[in-house]
């Protein structure tokens, strides 16, 4: 089934199936939905249809993928699956960039949509992600598997600090500001990495919602990154640029991080569609050990 058409028909087949499904898979719907209608609003009244306005898009879209994992989380009532830490990763993420972003307007679109849309977009998400975080360490935490949530990824975090000194642009043409805007790229270029490793370690097992989540994460870096790839000539143009590597490196971290998000959706795809050799439960031919993807589909929603 990897005709995307075909595809579509057996998601709307899962929403027939039963009264609860229906229910969780009515409501992804309708975000989706009204998520297209926020779109348009706010490319017809809030933008002037700059290219820029893709990085706007791609913050909506981030706001939107951790939107539906909440969902999944309130529908199940279950944090399973989920990354304490990537949550916690994607938190300082905002935090910091939200730090430079609502005081200067150096890494803002020059589209419209970068007076206050974008940095509403981020608030949202950094506001789920507490919530996410309640959910996870409070009123679910009979259900968060901590013992696979083990990557010890804060010790990247005084390297993503050092790097974000070293390899920061100077749009803002502030040391702090500058900086903490780099050290949010860069912490956020190793979010996703104990998600990853937390799917790996159940065996490749991703349910439906939560890979809605991870597939936004990828088209969010895809609007991002693209416009980046093209702007990035401007950070190394400025004459008090710290470091001519500057431009390359926000190239180079949005490109890890469409590749750790491609990864996990080009498995998830395979196996949606049965996989090669692949018997759709992560057996292979002339295998009796399941084969470990990071994203092999759990059939559940």
């Amino acid at each position: 089934m990897s005709n995307p058409i075909l595809m579509f028909m057996d998601f709307i087949e899962q929403i027939i199936e039963g009264k609860e499904k229906r229910a969780a898979n009515l409501t992804v719907v309708l975000s989706y939905i009204v998520f297209a209608a926020c779109t348009c609003v706010v490319a017809k009244e809030f933008s002037d249809r700059d290219f820029s306005a893709v990085m706007t898009l791609g913050s909506g879209v981030q706001t939107f993928g951790f939107y539906l994992l909440l969902h999944k989380v309130k529908v199940q009532n279950s944090v399973a699956g989920i990354s304490s830490k990537t949550l916690e990763m994607y938190t300082l993420v905002l935090m910091f960039r939200l730090s430079a972003t609502l005081f200067k307007n150096g890494y803002l679109p020059v589209d419209k949509s970068g007076d206050f849309v974008y940095q509403s977009a981020d608030v949202a998400s950094l506001l789920i992600l507490l919530q996410l975080l309640y959910c996870v360490h409070k009123r679910n935490r009979s259900t968060y598997q901590a013992e696979l949530d083990d990557l010890p990824i804060w010790r990247a975090i005084p390297g993503c600090m050092a790097l974000g000194v070293v390899l920061r642009g100077s749009l803002n043409h502030s040391l702090y500001y500058d900086t903490v805007w780099c050290t949010s790229l860069n912490i956020d270029t190793v979010a996703m990495l104990p998600q990853l490793y937390m799917l790996v370690k159940k065996g490749g097992e991703v349910e439906a919602l939560t890979s809605n989540y991870i597939a936004a994460i990828f088209v969010s870096r895809m609007c991002v990154g693209s416009f980046w790839f093209h702007g990035y000539g401007e950070i190394n143009s400025k004459p008090d640029v710290p470091s001519q590597f500057s431009g390359y490196w926000v190239v180079t971290a949005y490109a890890l991080q469409l590749l750790l998000s491609a990864d996990f959706m080009y498995h998830y795809c395979d196996a949606k569609s049965g996989g090669k050799g692949c018997n759709g439960k992560g057996l292979c031919s002339g295998s009796s050990k399941p084969m470990v993807l990071p994203a092999a589909v759990n059939q559940e929603v």
